[in-house]
């Protein structure tokens, strides 16, 4: 029976990146492999530096099957050559990982074997029903960093009149605007809820971190709703658009725009949905399952 235990920086379920870590480790199993601390086939999460040591795992083995699935900061990544197998979450981050291999650095960002693309992937699908708690024109889900999705849209709430649903921690401590509370609906959304959000919500906003929009990268978030049949709109992503046909706001489409344009048209967001649907139906947890395990000894 083969063995495998995942390095997550996050196992903590205020983290999204949380998720991920349940997720796949649901589907490995299912697939008939067994969990276990320090195993020999090491999955690394890496949104930034790999740590020295981490639960279930402990510290680097290079005599262990270490794999590192990287889904997102790249940009904070000192090396990947350690690694007998890497996957990335998008043609972006590898695109990126290939110009970090300057001469005078001996060539961290090449690994033993080819780097190949996982990209962000999903264990959700559409409710049937919603709740009144998720009911609104817009929601926004996170935690109370910076932004920019969210600033944008707040000097539009009163102009449009719009309900604006806030979930996640700490939104009475929001640097940017002190008056939150009053969209505030609770500090944390069940995962298996959030297809009840999507199916509530007229608009799901969702934002990324600067690196992720530069690089192009969706997060597994941006995903999640999308396979949960949610109408997404999203900051500026070049995967978003390119890659997932997404709805992404900028200068040149403003997010007043994009909200007149959608709002209140429910034929136009349910083809976009039914779009977007097509072309990530293979991005399941169990899909990435099965492609990760191909590597395990």
């Amino acid at each position: 029976m083969k063995t495998f235990c995942i390095a997550s920086p996050h196992k903590n379920q205020l983290w999204y990146d949380y998720r991920l870590y349940l997720n796949l480790k649901h589907e490995l199993c299912a697939l008939g492999y067994t969990y276990r601390p320090g195993a020999v086939n090491r999955i690394y999460f890496l949104g930034g530096p790999q740590r020295q040591f981490y639960p279930e795992v402990g510290e680097f083995d290079d005599k262990a099957n270490n794999i590192a699935l990287i889904y997102c900061h790249a940009e904070k990544l000192h090396s990947i050559s350690q690694f007998n197998k890497v996957f990335v979450c998008s043609e972006g981050i590898k695109q990126f990982l290939a110009k970090q291999n300057l001469p005078q650095l001996n060539a961290p960002f090449i690994s033993a074997s080819a780097i190949d693309v996982i990209p962000p992937f999903s264990s959700l699908s559409p409710a049937q029903s919603t709740m009144p708690r998720y009911s609104c024109d817009i929601s926004f889900m996170g935690v109370p960093r910076v932004r920019p999705a969210l600033d944008a849209l707040l000097p539009l709430l009163d102009e449009m009149n719009l309900k604006l649903n806030l979930y996640g921690p700490g939104w009475d401590n929001y640097a940017n605007n002190i008056n939150l509370e009053k969209y505030w609906v609770a500090r944390q959304i069940p995962y298996e809820d959030i297809p009840k959000l999507a199916r509530g919500s007229k608009i799901c906003l969702i934002d990324h971190h600067a690196s992720m929009n530069e690089m192009g990268a969706v997060s597994h978030k941006y995903i999640d709703f999308v396979m949960s049949g949610a109408f997404v709109v999203s900051d500026y992503n070049i995967d978003a658009i390119q890659t997932y046909k997404g709805i992404c706001f900028s200068e040149k489409h403003p997010l007043k725009t994009i909200i007149q344009t959608y709002l209140q048209d429910e034929q136009k967001r349910k083809a976009h949905i039914k779009m977007q649907q097509g072309l990530i139906e293979r991005q399941t947890t169990k899909d990435a399952a099965i492609t990760i395990s191909a590597n395990f000894l």
